[in-house]
């Protein structure tokens, strides 16, 4: 796979994805404005056409930054598609979008404004590429997140027979 571009100023599009567990909303920017809206579904079904949408656009990933909250896990499967298809894209935490929609006095609570508002952030404060993590990685967490469970399991045991 090619390596990202150091620098995303050079990127012309801005695609924002406020991310659902069953629905994509989409809003691509070029400069200053939105220049498309769209709603696909979060499946590999909504990915293609995610990626149709964009290619239809003009918007290859040569050209294309993408930025996502992270919403649950409910972004992963998107960004590693995304990834595969050489897109940067940006995985950042909600509070920070939530930052930036009050420093930008936006009030507007819908989806489709979240999506616009993400991709503005995307595009003005250029957030670090993600990467999906590796095998090993991975595997880690998947043990860490078994070891606090079973951690809590104890726990709840010693209270109640304590």
């Amino acid at each position: 796979m090619d390596e990202a571009p150091s620098s995303s100023s050079n990127l012309a599009f801005s695609l924002g994805i406020d991310v659902g567990k069953t629905a994509l909303e989409l809003a691509l920017r070029n400069g200053e404005e939105t220049v498309a809206k769209t709603t696909v579904a979060n499946d590999s079904g909504g990915h293609d056409e995610l990626l149709r949408w964009l290619l239809g656009q003009g918007c290859g990933p040569e050209e294309t930054r993408v930025c996502m909250e992270a919403s649950g896990d409910f972004e992963k499967a998107i960004a590693q598609r995304l990834y595969e298809e050489d897109y940067r894209v940006s995985i950042v935490n909600p509070r920070r979008i939530k930052g930036y929609a009050s420093s930008q006095l936006q009030r507007t609570k819908t989806d489709a404004a979240d999506a616009s508002l993400i991709a503005r952030f995307g595009q003005r404060e250029e957030p670090r590429p993600w990467e999906p993590a590796s095998a090993s990685e991975s595997r880690l967490q998947e043990l860490t997140r078994a070891r606090q469970a079973l951690q809590k399991e104890k726990t709840r045991t010693l209270w109640s027979i304590g």
